[in-house]
Order: C-alpha cells, then structure tokens, then sequence
C-alpha cells in the first residue's frame, strides 16, 4: 500500500522484492516507500550478517532474486536513501502476520485501484480526498473496511477530513459491501468443571449460563456443548486472536467466581 512517508523508520516491519544478491550483501526493494526523488522506490541492503542467526555458506540458499520477504528496518539515512535491514531478526509469527496483511492489503488496493479509475481519479486522488482520512482514523483500511460492512455507511460518512462527495461514498460503500469480508478467528477449548457437593450440577449450569451472558466486544459469539461429565466443550469466535483470548480469560474467571470453593475449573485447548 502507498505510504505517506517516503522512508519506512527503524524498528519497522517491511515487505521487501529482492533484486541482487552478492557475495556478502542482499540489494532489496521497499516497493510501498517512495525513497528519494530521483528513484522509483525506496531501496535497502541486507548484510550477509543479518540474513541468518546462522553461519552462512552460501547465500543464494536463504534468499534468492525475484523473492518477497519480511525484513526488520535497523537504520534509515534519508538524506542519502540508505537502509540497513535485518531478515535473521524476523521471527515466524511476525513474518506470517505481515506477510498475511500485507496480501490483503495488496489485493485491497488493486479494487481500489479499479474504483479509482471508474471514477476517473487516481489512486493517489483516493489516497488524498479519502484512504489518509480513513487511515488516520482507524490505524488501517482492513479494520476501517469491516467496520463499515459491519456498521453501515454512517461510519464512512462520519470520518472527520473525508473529502468525497455522496455519489462517491455511495460508491466506495457499495464497492466495501461487495468485496470485504470480515475476518474471524476461532479458539475451541474444553472446561473440566469438579463440583462434588449436591448442588453441583445447579452451579455448573449457573457457571455456564453466567459464561454465555457476559458481555461480548464487537465480532464475539460463544457456544458450550456436553462432550460427557465432567467435560463441557467451548467455542469461540472472534475478529482477532487476542480478542478472543482475553475474552476467554473472562470466561474462566467468571466460571471459578460462581463455583468457588465447591470445586474445580481447569480449561484445555483442544
């Protein structure tokens, strides 16, 4: 996606194209950064230090021309448009996350591209007249997007500095309507529910119903099924993994709050 700054800044995640591979240094890409004036896109080095935690023997085993990858920005000369980046200290959940958003956000921008041009803008026209507004208000399009198609045109017509007339943010609506979808995650887990005393299979319903009613973030739905005493089976769904794990923190702490002292709550992944 086009970014506002011509330079990314240090500590940053990027997606870089590798274009030349040497003896002891990788030349990359940042094909969403501008760079300086006189070139098409920003442009970095990776030292053969920085490629691998590892001694490296050969470097065309770890990175080769033409690939896609997900660096760590160590230091940014703007003046000069240098950039030291670093792929040994990318971990795998950082670099599936990024890689992950940046597709979407790939593939968003070329229906924004279309829409652009349907319209005859620009998509730098867009990026001006709306996606700076929306990006300023929400972090970023895929979570400003789902909440409209959650929400409903009030949410794009209510974002301060949107420079776009009716016909265009009917447009831009019914482009949302028709191409987003909203992500959701789902975590299933069992709850071993111990209660010895007489009136333990009242609280293990109290507990449950308790669990069902407490109040949800936005995008959360929760269901409990019997899979054979003492085990009750839960699963949740949510936009995001930590939404649903701190909603199912809650779920547990609510469950141990109404069976106390009289027994036991243990909750396994499954």
């Amino acid at each position: 996606m086009l970014n506002r700054n011509p330079f990314p800044i240090p500590g940053e995640l990027v997606i870089c194209k590798v274009i030349n591979v040497d003896r002891v240094y990788v030349r990359v890409s940042l094909e969403d950064y501008s760079g300086l004036a006189r070139e098409e896109h920003a442009s970095g080095m990776i030292h053969i230090k920085e490629l691998s935690n590892r001694w490296v023997k050969n470097i065309h085993s770890i990175i080769s021309v033409g690939q896609r990858v997900v660096l760590s920005v160590l230091r940014v000369n703007e003046e000069r448009g240098y950039l030291d980046l670093s792929l040994r200290r990318v971990n795998k959940v950082q670099r599936t996350k990024t890689m992950s958003s940046w597709r979407y956000a790939t593939k968003l921008e070329g229906l924004l591209k279309f829409f652009a041009e349907q319209n005859k803008l620009t998509i730098v026209d867009l990026y001006k007249k709306a996606l700076w507004a929306i990006i300023d208000e929400y972090g970023d399009l895929r979570s400003a997007f789902e909440d409209v198609k959650e929400e409903g045109i009030d949410v794009l017509k209510n974002i301060p500095n949107l420079d776009l007339s009716e016909d265009l943010i009917n447009a831009l609506y019914q482009l949302i309507i028709e191409n987003v979808t909203i992500s959701k995650v789902n975590i299933n887990s069992e709850f071993q529910i111990q209660v010895p005393t007489g009136n333990g299979i009242d609280l293990i319903k109290e507990a449950i119903a308790a669990s069902i009613k407490l109040r949800k973030a936005k995008g959360i739905s929760i269901k409990f099924s019997y899979s054979g005493a003492p085990i009750y089976r839960c699963e949740l769904e949510a936009k995001d993994y930590p939404s649903a794990e701190n909603h199912l923190t809650k779920v547990k702490n609510k469950m141990e709050s109404i069976i106390g002292p009289n027994g036991t709550v243990e909750m396994m992944r499954i």
